[in-house]
């Protein structure tokens, strides 16, 4: 007997086989490479300029390098604004983002005209800016750097790329809301090939004389920039030197100590989440109403809530009204036949009656109380007997109404009779 032949294997279908698959997924990778928007890297991190920030928009490299160079560097972070002036300090405000108010800017500037120095980052809008009568232009221009500043540069390429694609530094220029100062000093300038007004080019640092001392106004933060400070064919590091050591000279001692005003760069308590929310919740009328709502929804929550231990139900004791209870006590003596217990309270009540208006101690046992009934009123004796009777041996039923008229007589004999 033959065997029967294996059949062929089967061959995969076309587009499952790995010389098809793989070149349509790499062609699939490519253009999602391609056609992904990516996010510009050269300006990522904290914008801040600030002198506690290594990253490309911070400022710690201008504030080691003053250091290197000789200046007593340090950093103001939980007071505002200078107390006084001593004339031999240099202030750094740099773009701060925390604004600053009509009180710290007057406490600068008089520090200022009392000898110390001033060097200004203009951002946003703020009261010390104003004070100045300075602000930054709409667009600004290029700075073009001295080719004298970056004679000692390295020949050798650098790999990282440039902030701007054009490799020219692009800043924004001072616009003057007053006066423009005739003995000011220029440190970097800006041209645009727009026309002139409020997009064209001009001066983008510049420092004047005001009182005492000196004040140095910077149009663009970009100018002190870790990024832009660190490429040294733009040679802003050594504008950056100059404007200190004009800050420094003119003065009746070296303005030798520069301090950075990190308070409005958000280090200060202002910036501090948990105190500038408390500060509402207590003293705005809005806060305050949010808050006494808060508390009343917490209180509502743990009135209805769950808790961990059950509370306990209150025993109720259901009492019944005084004549059911005279009704239920009936009853009961009726059916037990307590003949001696319906005498003695009922005695009791006669006693409580009559004993109100003698001198004599309620506390004496029933006998003395009979036995003093019979000799006020002789007549009570046959009463009296069937009293004590009902109280020492069980009686029958039908003798009940006798002893309650007995009663009843011998209480309104007591009572009418004067007493002894």
């Amino acid at each position: 007997m033959s065997e029967t032949p294996a059949p062929p294997p089967r061959r995969a279908e076309w587009w499952a086989r790995p010389r098809v698959v793989l070149p349509i997924v790499g062609v699939l990778v490519v253009l999602v490479a391609l056609l992904t928007p990516q996010p510009d890297a050269g300006r990522t991190g904290d914008p801040r300029l600030s002198s506690h920030l290594a990253g490309a928009l911070g400022a710690k490299l201008f504030y080691e390098t003053a250091e290197r160079l000789g200046w007593r560097v340090s950093q103001r972070d939980e007071v505002a604004a200078p107390a006084r002036g001593d004339g031999r300090t240099i202030h750094a405000v740099l773009a701060p983002i925390v604004p600053v108010t009509p009180e710290e800017a007057h406490a600068y500037l008089e520090a200022v005209r009392a000898g110390d120095g001033l060097l200004l980052v203009l951002n946003e809008r703020n009261a010390l800016a104003d004070s100045l009568g300075v602000s930054h232009s709409a667009g600004g221009g290029t700075m073009e750097p001295v080719a004298a500043d970056a004679t000692t540069c390295p020949r050798a390429p650098d790999l990282v790329p440039p902030l701007w694609l054009d490799g020219k530094v692009h800043l924004w220029s001072l616009r003057w809301k007053r006066d423009v100062p005739s003995d000011r000093v220029v440190f970097a300038t800006t041209t645009s090939d727009l026309p002139a007004g409020p997009q064209g080019g001009g001066d983008a640092a510049v420092g004047f004389a005001l009182g005492h001392g000196r004040v140095v106004v910077v149009a663009d933060p970009d100018l002190l920039r870790n990024d832009v400070i660190r490429r040294c064919g733009w040679a802003a590091d050594v504008r950056a030197v100059r404007m200190l050591e004009w800050l420094r000279d003119g003065g009746a001692a070296p303005r030798d100590a520069l301090v950075f005003d990190e308070y409005h760069q958000g280090y200060g308590h202002t910036a501090n989440m948990v105190d500038t929310t408390g500060e509402f919740l207590v003293q705005h009328p809005l806060g305050r109403t949010l808050l006494q709502v808060a508390l009343a929804a917490i209180i509502l929550l743990l009135a209805v809530g769950p808790r961990p231990i059950p509370p306990v139900d209150v025993l109720r004791v259901e009492r019944r009204d005084p004549l059911e209870q005279i009704d239920a006590l009936a009853h009961a003596y009726e059916q037990v036949h307590a003949t001696r217990t319906m005498t003695a309270r009922l005695l009791r009540g006669v006693r409580s009656r009559v004993e109100r208006a003698w001198s004599d101690t309620r506390a004496r046992p029933n006998e003395a109380f009979l036995a003093d009934a019979v000799s006020r009123a002789p007549a009570l004796a046959p009463d009296v007997a069937l009293v004590q009777r009902a109280l020492d041996t069980p009686v029958p039923d039908r003798t009940l109404p006798e002893l309650g008229a007995a009663l009843h007589r011998i209480e309104q004999t007591l009572t009418t009779t004067p007493s002894a």
